[in-house]
């Protein structure tokens, strides 16, 4: 049961795959203690055009872990049959072991569209600067 984490610095977990470009794959049930967490950059996975869902489980992830997500995306995650779980912080080893525990929840439709305000600073089309992170 592989989950797949937006991760800055290698400990914690970023504010979605927009905001980085590398991803821990956690994987509790592997045998190699090197293989448990593997930390690549994200378009080395799932390069651009790929279908991300299609990738995600044909390399056995079926899940997302991350601290935000916009509705959108969750939709396309769980419409795939992938599970997406909001963390508690951001740091990764924290995350990690909740998730193994089994104690981590799934977002919502509303916690996802509450993300939709979230600027991504990907323009300059803000109309206003109190939700702007530029």
């Amino acid at each position: 049961m592989k989950v797949i984490v937006p991760v800055y610095d290698n400990n914690r977990i970023a504010e979605g795959f927009n905001r980085t470009p590398d991803v821990c794959i956690f994987d509790p049930l592997a045998s190699d203690a090197e293989e448990v967490r593997t930390f690549v950059p994200w378009r080395t996975i799932i390069p651009p055009g790929s279908k991300i869902t299609k990738q995600m489980r044909e390399m056995g992830i079926n899940a997302v872990l991350t601290s935000q997500i916009q509705l959108l995306a969750l939709n396309l995650f769980v419409e795939n049959g992938i599970d997406v779980y909001k963390s508690d912080g951001n740091d990764l080893e924290y995350n990690l072991a909740l998730y193994s525990d089994r104690k981590l929840t799934l977002f919502t439709s509303t916690e996802a569209l509450e993300n939709s305000a979230i600027c991504n600073g990907s323009c300059d089309s803000c109309s206003s600067d109190d939700k702007c992170e530029k």
